[in-house]
């Protein structure tokens, strides 16, 4: 994470003379240092935030501003293709080996349902948008379930690699404005640098306010933190030149409590503040130690906490410190899903260091040592820019290969499953079949993406959205609204959340065989209960106003039958019975009879990851289907009159536990939907409660 260092000055051919560079302060190795301890230390033993990052992001800020500053004063320009040559040499080489070995991590430790998981995210911060890519994760409701990234550290790298882009345009503008206006360049660039810290800092405490999942990952909330390191670099100067000559025992008392202050900041930070509070107010507390560490050490240097900066150990960590922040995480991954542990025991912990060093010191010798003693990829822009190409080249045939293996095994076994004696599914239960041992499909490698790809994208509205999405099927195929309508047999709507949702494959297996058209409306985690609106909070809302929206379009449809909830299994893990009847009394009048559909187990738990850590057969991934079911409750369920209740439970759980896999086919794609395959097991049983309802008198 430390920041590249300045080049060798240019020729000066700008008018103003050049910049002399700052003398070095070693208390800044020392502060990278303690950074990474206190990173690794709070992520280890404490699964907590420490804001090591946040200094981290600071000195970039410090030093790539300084840096850029010198070139202007000294060619006139920021030399953008020597800078992005400089940063290649030093970032890419390390980052992407590490990343290439997290592929091999990941297959050999890994559990197979992380795997698609980590490959997205690896590919995602080889290629440097990994922040953005976990943001939107963190927000997306169908990867609510994912597990730790192995490469989740990496978003720091996103942030840092895109403010590499950015700064050297700011100071670029900074310099043309400041020799137009023939203003100083320190005084435009600070004024630029104050307007971005302002701006950014006030998103930031917006937007942690409103979503702090997204905001700890936005560069917009981070890019102040990068502003402050730029102002430290513009004051310092001005800085040390304002105390010269002052009373130096009075300075250097001044600098020493400056200096112990900031690092008792950095210290304690961790234990003070909360994860959920950053990057708002909560991270000005590491940047703030970290500047008065640095001004401390500008104004006295030797002094005071520089006497422990100085250390050789603290040191030698600030050497390390960016070799060795690339691999704590991926080790700390990798020992606690070996081990089963949230945190790591006291020797665990000094063992994922231990390991985590050793990884740390042989990359930094082959690859910031070593590797540019070479001279490979040394000597020239386009030299540095095919070194880069080759290091990202590792990680691509890494994840390729990685890739193809999980392709191979999803077609094997989807031919495999093609054979309905060997993969009965749900009919193993219904007609008590003696099913063959082979291979589960889908295998836990694919099962989180085992799901209808309609319903997952413009079919589906998000839990943040107001408007009903329609989405028409006819002949079990996505068609144009209306299409082929006139022509069915009869019109079925599918209408609630994603537990609706999770029915499509069995509905259109029903449909296909009698030839309905079939209408979905769904939206992510919002049930059909009226009166959300007085709930108050923002997804209630939308899920209230979407209701009523979408009643409304049922209406006008005045299909002949509407398929929606009948009770519920949500986070609480036991089925509850919201109350319905203004809802389904609502469909009623559109001349529409309904089915309400008994809500499926939610286990609450992964389950294709718990099938990985403990096998399908073991007790550790079954559940007691009395702890979801209250068994005389949906028989005695009140609806009024036209509705159906269906329970499908018994195609889903044994009488006595809800095991993992049935027929061969795995249930749930995650801790609580089920996989689309298994799904599709179902339709014949959900297709008789749907034909029943459509022509009771027959049924």
């Amino acid at each position: 994470m430390s920041s590249p260092a300045s080049t060798s000055a240019a020729p000066a051919t700008a008018p103003a003379p050049p910049a002399a560079k700052p003398p070095r302060l070693r208390e800044i190795d020392g502060l990278r240092g303690l950074a990474i301890v206190v990173i690794a230390v709070y992520h280890v033993w404490f699964d907590r935030v420490s804001g090591g990052v946040d200094v981290f992001l600071l000195l970039s800020g410090f030093f790539i501003t300084a840096s850029l500053l010198r070139s202007v004063e000294r060619t006139g320009s920021v030399r953008p293709l020597a800078f992005a040559a400089r940063i290649v040499r030093r970032i890419f080489p390390p980052a992407l080996v590490v990343a290439a070995a997290a592929v091999l991590m990941t297959a050999l430790w890994l559990p197979r349902a992380t795997w698609h998981q980590q490959l997205g995210d690896i590919l995602a911060s080889a290629l440097y948008y990994g922040n953005w890519n976990l943001a939107l994760h963190s927000v997306d409701y169908l990867s609510s379930n994912n597990g730790a990234s192995i490469v989740q550290h990496y978003w720091s790298l996103g942030v840092q690699a895109q403010f590499y882009v950015l700064w050297p345009i700011l100071i670029a503008l900074s310099a043309r404005l400041a020799a137009r206006a023939r203003w100083s360049r320190a005084r435009v660039l600070a004024g630029a640098l104050a307007l971005v810290f302002a701006a950014s800092f006030a998103f930031a405490l917006w937007e942690t306010a409103e979503n702090q999942a997204f905001a700890y990952f936005d560069l917009r909330a981070r890019l102040w933190q990068f502003a402050a390191g730029g102002l430290l670099a513009v004051a310092l100067p001005r800085l040390r030149e304002r105390f010269a000559g002052r009373d130096a025992s009075g300075l250097r008392w001044t600098a020493a409590l400056l200096g112990w202050a900031g690092v008792a900041v950095l210290l304690g930070a961790g234990f003070v503040l909360e994860s959920t509070q950053f990057p708002g107010l909560a991270a000005l507390w590491p940047v703030g130690g970290a500047c008065a560490v640095v001004v401390a050490a500008s104004l006295g240097p030797g002094g005071g906490a520089g006497r422990l900066l100085n250390t050789r150990p603290v040191q030698w960590l600030g050497d390390l410190s960016y070799t060795l922040y690339l691999w704590h995480w991926p080790v700390l991954v990798c020992y606690l899903t070996a081990t089963g542990r949230d945190t790591a025991t006291l020797l665990g912990g000094l063992g994922i260091l231990a390991v985590a060093t050793a990884l740390a010191w042989a990359t930094r010798w082959a690859l910031e040592l070593r590797l540019p003693a070479t001279g490979l990829g040394q000597r020239s822009v386009r030299g540095a820019f095919a070194l880069g190409a080759a290091a990202l080249a590792l990680v691509l045939a890494s994840y390729g290969a990685l890739t193809g293996y999980i392709a191979y095994e999803r077609d094997r076994l989807a031919a495999a499953a093609a054979d309905t004696a060997l993969y009965p599914g749900a009919a193993a239960l219904a007609a008590d079949l003696d099913v063959p041992e082979a291979d589960f499909a889908p295998s836990t490698l694919d099962a989180a993406q085992d799901y209808d790809p309609a319903l997952s994208g413009r079919c589906n509205q998000t839990m943040e959205g107001y408007e009903p999405i329609r989405c028409d099927f006819a002949g079990g195929e996505l068609v144009h609204s209306g299409q082929d309508e006139a022509d069915a047999e009869a019109t079925v709507v599918m209408y609630g959340g994603s537990k609706i949702w999770q029915w499509l494959p069995a509905v259109l297996a029903a449909a296909e065989s009698r030839d309905w058209h079939v209408i979905a409306y769904t939206k992510n985690a919002c049930i059909i209960e009226t009166g959300q609106e007085a709930l108050g909070e923002e997804r209630y809302r939308s899920c209230a106003a979407w209701n009523d929206a979408v009643v409304a379009e049922i209406g006008r449809l005045a299909p002949d039958l509407v398929l929606t909830y009948g009770s519920r299994v949500g986070y609480e893990a036991y089925e509850t019975f919201p109350d319905y009847t203004d809802r389904y009394e609502q469909l009623l009048a559109t001349g529409a009879a309904v089915v309400a559909l008994r809500d499926t187990p939610s286990p609450r738990f992964d389950i294709p990851l718990c099938v990985d850590l403990n096998g399908p057969n073991g007790n550790e991934c079954t559940v007691d289907r009395a702890s979801y079911y209250d068994e005389g409750a949906f028989e005695a369920l009140e609806v009024p009159a036209g509705v159906r209740k269906a329970d499908l439970t018994d195609y889903i759980c044994e009488p006595d536990a809800c095991p993992p896999v049935v027929g061969n086919v795995l249930v749930y794609r995650d801790d609580a939907h089920l996989t689309n395959t298994y799904a599709a097991t179902l339709g014949p049983y959900l297709e008789a409660e749907l034909a029943a309802a459509l022509d009771p008198v027959a049924g």
